[in-house]
């Protein structure tokens, strides 16, 4: 950068210049004096009018996909940049394909650094390819513009304070992939002797009491009227409900504060994902449940059966923004979503644990007259006696990820998972950010 000295010296030379009469020191004098003039009002004007902006649509991607964005630079000024250096702020999990990449101080944030040259009232675009490592909803941003004069001998920095917003959904494999039966993929509770349900939102009339009929399938004014129990009578409907409820304890014995086993929950939610895009697709009423919590408040996730493509996206993107760590025992929150599902909802337990919490929720489930079937991720959860159990293989399930970065440190994720409970672990730590954990036990 230009001093004092610069000027001292070049007033110096001229001075000399001319007591000697020497023409080469004024000549380099006004050189010196020249090039510390244009520096200052090089550096003072060089971002000025300088703008910087994010292109990209759509801004929702699943897990593994590649998305292409624009920068875009415009110098709206007289004063041309011979140079311009933009260091954007990403999330780890967007790994660009090409370009420079820079670590930065911010824990699992890196910079993406372009080097422009504008001219006057010039506008420069180009375009990045990055892939989607892990779901979730990230920021993209700050950016760093710095730029200089032609000389090299001031430097100048501002910062572009835009925050763009990616939304990266989980990964949706067809159920096959996954080792789940293709035609009758969730059981025989499922399938029916009739192939027409009964919508219990809708009350028809009354028919003759039959014994196993629940509670709430009485119809009290028809049994008042006539002396006799009476029981409610429902409109026909194809359409059945199923409740998704989703575990986030990978670790067991309800493991909030203890960290979680980023592969294992991975597996999960795919699974969790997979499954609920099946039945949307089926044409079946789906609802989700999980016990972690929306960045939105501390509710746990809570989506009523519906369908639609409208409500898919919405069950999606409650998986890509879920906090990691549970905020209670999945079977805990069984027991508190059993009474509000319609009488007949069949239920899929998605769960790489299992423990005595899990197996009262699924008796209370049971009792509410709801069918159970339970989904074990990986090959150490066990299976509860007497409900209808599936298991996802882990060799299925590292095929459902193949190709992605997860896949790399996949063998390690059985250790941490056997860790002692209470035993300090021996990985990285996790961020504040609910994606950025890296793979093992995070405490």
């Amino acid at each position: 950068m230009y001093s004092q000295g610069w000027l001292i010296t070049g007033w110096l030379l001229v001075i000399l210049g001319l007591i000697a009469r020497q023409p080469l020191g004024v000549v380099l004098g006004a050189i010196v004096l020249f090039s510390a003039g244009a520096s200052y009002l090089w550096v003072r004007y060089c971002l000025w009018k300088v703008e910087y902006r994010r292109i990209f649509t759509p801004r929702r991607a699943f897990y593994g996909e590649t998305i292409t964005f624009t920068l875009e630079v415009t110098n709206r000024k007289p004063l041309p940049l011979a140079w311009l250096e933009v260091l954007d702020e990403l999330p780890a999990e967007l790994v660009p394909l090409r370009g420079r990449v820079i670590p930065s101080l911010r824990q699992r944030r890196h910079h993406l650094a372009h080097l422009f040259s504008l001219k006057w009232y010039e506008r420069v675009k180009r375009h990045v390819t990055m892939r989607c490592i892990a779901r979730g909803y990230f920021a993209l941003g700050p950016a760093r513009l710095r730029s200089g004069d032609v000389f090299g001998l001031t430097i100048r920095g501002a910062d572009v304070d835009q925050v763009d917003h990616l939304l990266v959904y989980p990964r949706v494999v067809p159920l096959s992939v996954l080792g789940l039966p293709s035609l009758h993929p969730i059981g025989d509770d499922v399938r029916s002797r009739r192939h027409v349900f009964e919508d219990p939102t809708r009350v028809v009339g009354a028919r003759d009491y039959s014994p196993g009929d629940p509670l709430r399938a009485i119809h009290w004014k028809a049994t008042a009227r006539s002396q006799t129990l009476r029981s409610k009578q429902y409109e026909p409907t194809t359409s059945h409900r199923f409740a998704v409820f989703l575990n986030m304890d990978t670790l067991g014995r309800y493991a909030e504060y203890r960290g979680f086993v980023r592969a294992v929950l991975e597996l999960v939610i795919l699974t969790a994902a997979s499954v609920s895009n099946w039945a949307i697709e089926a044409g079946h009423l789906t609802g989700l449940y999980a016990n972690g919590y929306l960045p939105q408040g501390l509710r746990w996730v809570r989506l009523p059966p519906a369908t639609g493509s409208g409500h898919l996206a919405a069950m999606l993107e409650a998986l890509a923004t879920v906090y990691p760590t549970p905020i209670m025992p999945i079977g805990d929150l069984m027991q508190l979503e059993a009474r509000g599902l319609p009488w007949g909802t069949t239920a899929v337990v998605v769960t790489a644990v299992t423990d005595a919490p899990l197996a009262a929720g699924i008796q209370r489930l049971r009792d509410a007259g709801h069918g159970v079937v339970l989904v074990l991720v990986g090959d150490d959860a066990e299976e509860v006696p007497g409900a209808q159990s599936y298991r996802v293989p882990a060799v299925r399930a590292w095929h459902a990820l193949e190709g992605l970065e997860l896949m790399e440190r996949a063998q390690g994720w059985r250790s941490a998972v056997s860790a002692p409970l209470g035993q300090d672990c021996r990985t990285p730590a996790c961020s504040s950010s609910f994606a950025g954990c890296s793979l093992g036990c995070c405490c």
